[in-house]
């Protein structure tokens, strides 16, 4: 904006300044090459660099599947191997049916923005995912936090809602297990929450081909196994 007498404000210095003083206490990261070996992302299983998959993509890309979505599966309809690929997940997790997202950002984000309603109540383990969090805040419901891994807060939480008026479903979302501290929800006193109050939803993110049989932790729990 152009002031009389003044010249035209800055409106970036604000993050100029920012980011100097990131600069100043040696805080500021930049972009570099990848090297070395690989500790610090979310590729547990080295999935990025397989072989396996990478021949997968390059058969696909020759049978003709498109590389970009061109729009919504709803209105651009979807392909053989988008339905295929949900069935394959749907036995592997033991659920009736599965629906692909490009990412677990995402997925937790249209979950928590679609299925909690307004009168509902969106229960979140304090250190849930920023996805989590951020699916919170555009979403319908209500939105409380318990401690982390404390189902016993979570159960008080609930009490303390019913007790001012709420009526809606319970909304429970927690990670089976948490990348940052290394453990794990409570499932088994979450499902007894759950099947009380409304509904559990568990981010597999970091179990997933880890635990049991590859399933994550959810599997081993709901079939009634100790998780080890």
């Amino acid at each position: 904006m152009k002031k009389k007498g003044q010249g035209i404000v800055d409106r970036l210095a604000f993050y100029r300044q920012d980011l100097g003083a990131l600069a100043a206490a040696a805080r500021l990261r930049g972009l570099i090459p990848r090297r070395g070996v690989d500790f610090s992302s979310n590729d547990y299983l080295g999935l990025a660099q397989s072989a396996r998959l990478r021949a997968a993509v390059a058969g696909a890309l020759e049978r003709g599947v498109p590389v970009g979505a061109a729009g919504s599966r709803l209105l651009r309809g979807e392909t053989e191997d988008q339905a295929a690929f949900e069935a394959a997940a749907a036995g592997f997790f033991g659920a009736e049916a599965t629906l692909g997202f490009g990412g677990g950002y995402v997925a937790n984000f249209a979950v928590i923005t679609t299925l909690p309603q307004r009168g509902d109540l969106l229960l979140m383990d304090a250190l849930s995912h920023a996805s989590t969090h951020e699916g919170a805040r555009a979403g319908r419901a209500q939105v409380a936090t318990f401690r982390h891994g404390d189902a016993g807060h979570a159960e008080d939480v609930i009490t303390t809602w019913r007790r001012g008026g709420g009526t809606g479903a319970v909304w429970i979302a927690v990670e089976s297990l948490y990348s940052m501290d290394g453990d794990r929800a409570p499932l088994d006193d979450l499902m007894g929450l759950a099947d009380a109050h409304g509904f559990l939803m568990v981010d597999e993110a970091h179990a997933t081909g880890v635990f049991g049989p590859g399933a994550g932790a959810w599997r081993i729990t709901w079939r009634g196994a100790t998780m080890s």
